[in-house]
């Protein structure tokens, strides 16, 4: 297997889901190159903090992992052939991308356009490319896309963000999941809070309580040699 050298543009491919959730990236629906360094993927775990019946202060329990996003930054130029001439502008490059974010023709032929797009699902992609594969990502959301346009030239600057997008069948397991461990992470607080208010009352009982009126008498015998000094 050839090494991947980080040098060179790497290749995104989004592709179909099938009906049961699962990657149908056999099934391209769009391809884009990705410079060097331009594309990033975030990680985290979800901390679930548990607070202490009748204490003060919380403690902490990983409770699993955050959905993971993938930011990519494109610089989109005109391509030209060797006369110059412009086979493929900056501007139809980025409604590739706008298609792919959301496509805002009219599914049903009539003249609400805008309406049928504010009502658009959006679209859950197949992922492939070196860096995905390597964290183990298969589906996604597009989540966001960010657009600029240069002064003085036709050249874009675009910005994405895909989400890892689980099917709804792993989504309820990963919740249950969760849910459990949370109620796992109250539980052994509870019980940490009562076993040191346990072994403070043995403490109590061992060594004794101090008599108020020695107490009033060594305070003020402290008060007093302290004014004296």
């Amino acid at each position: 297997m050839p090494e991947i050298r980080n040098e060179q543009f790497q290749v995104v491919t989004l592709g179909a889901v099938k009906s049961d959730g699962t990657p149908d990236i056999a099934q391209v629906l769009h391809r884009f190159p990705v410079p060097h360094r331009q594309m990033s993927v975030r990680q985290g775990v979800s901390i679930d903090e548990a607070k202490i019946p009748g204490r003060s202060g919380k403690i902490k329990q990983a409770v699993g992992y955050e959905d993971t996003e993938i930011t990519i930054s494109l610089g989109l130029v005109n391509e030209e052939d060797r006369s110059g001439e412009v086979t493929i502008s900056a501007r139809k490059q980025f409604e590739t991308l706008q298609a792919a974010f959301r496509e805002r023709s009219d599914p049903v032929g009539d003249n609400d356009s805008t309406a049928d797009a504010s009502f658009a699902v959006p679209t859950v992609y197949s992922i492939q490319s070196p860096l995905t594969d390597s964290c183990g990502i298969k589906t996604v959301l597009f989540k966001s896309l960010d657009v600029t346009d240069q002064p003085g030239s036709t050249d874009l600057e675009a910005n994405l963000t895909l989400i890892e997008f689980e099917p709804v069948a792993r989504q309820v397991e990963r919740r249950g999941r969760e849910a459990i461990l949370k109620k796992q992470a109250q539980a052994e607080a509870s019980a940490a809070a009562k076993k040191d208010d346990a072994a403070q009352t043995a403490h109590d009982k061992a060594v004794g309580t101090e008599d108020p009126l020695v107490a009033a008498f060594r305070e003020g015998k402290s008060a007093a040699m302290g004014e004296g000094s």
